[in-house]
């Protein structure tokens, strides 16, 4: 997979998770800062594990279908 779509698609699904009240959470850290800090993870870990992620993009393929009612299979992550 071309590494900047990757980092594109990724960027942008964390940025509209963020939000404008930025409240603070249980853990003692911000909404946004968790945010970024999954966001941070996530870009290191498709960094470290390309092969993996693809499984993932396979895995919420087939399930934006499921969703869809386009199918009937529920798909499994490989492990």
């Amino acid at each position: 997979m071309d590494q900047a779509k990757v980092s594109d698609v990724i960027n942008e699904f964390f940025h509209s998770l963020k939000t404008e009240e930025d409240r603070m959470l249980e853990t003692g850290l911000t909404h946004n800062t968790t945010v970024e800090l999954l966001h941070q993870a996530t870009l290191q870990l498709v960094k470290d594990n390309p092969k993996r992620f693809e499984q993932y993009v396979k895995f919420f393929e087939e399930g934006c279908m499921y969703l869809n009612d386009d199918t009937d299979f529920i798909p499994e992550v490989e492990k």
